[in-house]
């Protein structure tokens, strides 16, 4: 589960040893303007920045709608950046990493976030 799409870029660009087939977006009632959260196939999501302002959006295309945050108004200059979309997904090469796998032990597949140890 990723939080948003800076991860999401940053795991797609980074991850090994995985193969991503569909991405899906969970929309909470603030962002689908509904009652309940929904599940949605992610489509595309594309970062607009503005030409005269320092304003930015970014904008996620669904299977079943488009949702816009930010502040930059659309209709201004924009320079863009598609960051997500279905077709750079089945492009993907998936890349295998060099750990040599052994055989016998645990492994973790993923990382483990140390608490701070309590002060005495």
């Amino acid at each position: 589960m990723i939080n948003c799409a800076y991860e999401l870029q940053y795991y797609l660009h980074c991850s090994e040893d995985v193969v991503i087939e569909e991405l899906q977006m969970l929309c909470p009632p603030t962002v689908n303007g509904g009652d309940a959260w929904s599940l949605e196939d992610l489509v595309q999501i594309v970062f607009f920045e503005g030409v005269e302002t320092n304003d930015t959006a970014v904008v996620y295309r669904t299977s079943q709608s488009v949702y816009k945050l930010g502040e930059l108004d659309l209709r201004m200059k924009k320079n863009r950046r598609i960051w997500y979309s279905k077709r750079l997904l089945r492009s993907q090469i998936p890349r295998i990493s060099n750990r040599a796998s052994e055989l016998c032990g645990q492994h973790l597949y993923a990382p483990l976030y140390a608490k701070p140890a309590r002060e005495l």
